[in-house]
């Protein structure tokens, strides 16, 4: 074979993989709407775990759907209030109160499973939100009083990592809120920013997104913006997914598994992602 035809081929082989490398890197992501789930009345938070378990919490008390299903309930009245809650794994969440600084553990019953951690009695004076890490008996917290962000092992009470001064890093300012995913720590504020770091707390890339609401997935997120849902692919661009006709406003956006949910003041909306 001549080498030029040779080189000639391989050129052109590089240039259609390359295309077809670009069509699957911008291809959209496409929603299916399964189902819809109203919520309780007097629900005043809603939390879901990667097992397609939906936790409704009222006061005090917390009731769990096990597949959108039948109803365990849990009311324990030490708590004064229930910020959020974060699966620990298939048998254990932890229950987290902003107002007392206390972690609690429940089992998959909702039963009491270990002693509360006092976070202040670690130094942890101010948490504002935590996150689950993908490394085994960790959490991520985030320390409003000097900006930090820690790495916390629950079971050995350690501090694992630690970045201070994260808005100033960042270039954030307003509330905070983190996920992990597979792809690394996502950290948003409600000023629009949203960071991507990765396991050794470097930050791997920033946008700016006016949302109401939004989920990592993926290398990207989820949002919502004036009623309309978007994915935006943290290296390639944004892509609209889905507009929603509601009169009610999208409060929250979750993932489990394959599927995202949306939450307004009165209802669950089920979708199954579909590449």
């Amino acid at each position: 074979m001549n080498l030029f035809n040779l080189k000639h081929k391989i050129y052109l082989l590089l240039i259609l993989f390359g295309s077809y490398y670009s069509w699957c890197q911008n291809s959209t992501v496409h929603l299916e709407l399964k189902r819809t789930i109203n919520i309780p009345e007097g629900t005043s938070a809603t939390f879901l775990d990667g097992q397609q378990n939906v936790y409704f919490v009222n006061k005090d008390e917390i009731s769990k759907y096990s597949n959108y299903a039948t109803p365990i309930k849990q009311s324990i009245k030490k708590w004064q209030s229930i910020d959020d809650i974060e699966s620990i794994n298939s048998l254990k969440i932890a229950v987290f109160s902003k107002s007392q600084q206390q972690l609690c553990f429940l089992d998959n019953t909702l039963s009491e499973n270990g002693n509360c951690i006092n976070l202040d009695e670690l130094g942890l004076l101010n948490v504002a939100a935590l996150a689950t890490s993908k490394r085994a008996d960790m959490l991520w917290m985030y320390d409003e009083l000097n900006s930090s962000l820690v790495l916390f092992n629950f079971v050995t009470k350690k501090e694992i990592q630690r970045v201070d001064n994260l808005q100033g890093i960042l270039g954030i300012s307003g509330e905070i809120t983190l996920n992990e995913n597979e792809y690394g720590l996502w950290i948003s504020s409600s000023d629009g920013k949203i960071c991507l770091m990765d396991d050794f707390m470097n930050v791997v890339r920033c946008a700016s997104e006016t949302n109401q609401a939004m989920i990592p997935y993926a290398d990207g997120f989820f949002f919502v913006n004036e009623n309309r849902l978007y994915y935006r692919d943290l290296f390639e661009g944004v892509n609209e997914v889905y507009k929603i006709f509601t009169t009610e406003n999208i409060r929250e956006l979750y993932i489990s598994g394959n599927q995202l949910i949306t939450r307004t003041p009165s209802e669950l909306n089920v979708f199954i992602i579909q590449p």
